[in-house]
């Protein structure tokens, strides 16, 4: 399920990260954009069923 208030396509989208509930999502054109969903759960499901490269942060 995509969130409404996320402007990009799956297309568009190369890898992200999440980090206290933000979404760090680096795009293929080089960009780096922030996200914060109602529902980060849907969000991060959504990111993986289209196969967007996910990066573990660790301590």
């Amino acid at each position: 399920m995509q969130d409404n208030n996320f402007p990009y396509a799956p297309e568009e989208l190369s890898a992200f990260a999440v980090t206290f509930g933000t979404f760090i999502i680096s795009l293929k054109n080089g960009q780096i954009v922030h996200h914060d969903p109602a529902d980060e759960e849907a969000f991060k499901a959504w990111l993986l069923q289209n196969e967007i490269r996910y990066l573990a942060l660790r301590n």
